[in-house]
């Protein structure tokens, strides 16, 4: 390890997160000793509700977590949190991002596949999840979103760009970015992808449970819906969110 600061990785779903954790893994950080790809988890096995931490009581648990040595945790989210992990002075902030409209299509894919939904097409997916910019609304929180939507990109815009490590999905100057940020140096990890490592594993649970067609899909690797058939509006502001963050890259 570069030194003994905790790493705190905002892990947003499907945007490349599940690499970053392989790679504090294989580059010799210590994570909590129960989690759930970076998340700490109690002793039975079930995450923490970092997400719902006020300032006070994430500053708190940042503390606890250094005095034992943990040297990499993650989170989905959380404003407060995000915010807290910001203004310590012994955390480094990490964070990577996606395209959202493939984002939006793996999150479908990956669901489908995992048996988390029984929706047929991406449309009613989205419609009956009600899926809307989850780059934005995992950040500032469901108590956030009553602002104007021009207030939320700019907030979201003005958290983020605090980072000490920003990195967008598919860059090809990420791993340098990351390797100068961290002192990481052991890329040679698998990223987590629909059909990637766990995909026996998936095809076994589809099997089990039944969804005979949905395995053969699986087996040969079909994608459910297209970059093109994703709705504009249920992404556009992680869409501005993402220009302004690496309009200058």
């Amino acid at each position: 390890m570069a030194d003994s600061r905790l790493n705190f990785f905002l892990h947003f779903r499907k945007a490349g997160g599940t690499r970053i954790v392989n790679l504090a893994i294989a580059n010799g950080e210590t994570l909590w000793p129960r989690h759930d790809n970076g998340k700490p988890c109690d002793e039975s096995g079930t995450a923490k509700n970092l997400t719902s931490m006020d300032h006070s009581t994430a500053t708190d648990f940042f503390n606890r977590a250094i005095e034992r040595k943990v040297s990499f945790m993650s989170a989905p989210g959380g404003k407060e949190l995000v915010e807290a992990a910001l203004n310590h002075p012994n955390v480094r902030t990490i964070c990577s991002l996606r395209d959202p409209v493939r984002t939006c299509l793996s999150n479908y894919n990956y669901d489908y596949y995992l048996g988390l939904t029984n929706e047929r097409n991406l449309t009613s997916y989205l419609l009956n999840n009600e899926y809307s910019n989850p780059f934005i609304e995992s950040l500032l929180g469901h108590g956030n979103l009553g602002q104007r939507e021009g207030d939320l990109v700019t907030e979201a815009v003005r958290i983020l760009q605090q980072f000490d490590l920003l990195i967008r999905l598919g860059d090809s100057d990420s791993d340098s970015k990351i390797r100068n940020e961290t002192g990481w140096s052991n890329f040679d990890v698998k990223s987590h992808s629909t059909s990637g490592e766990d995909k026996l594993w998936k095809i076994y649970n589809l099997i089990s449970r039944g969804r005979l067609i949905r395995a053969l899909e699986l087996m040969s690797e079909k994608k459910r819906g297209n970059l093109q058939d994703v709705p504009p509006h249920s992404i556009e502001h992680d869409s501005e969110l993402m220009k302004r963050l690496f309009e200058n890259d």
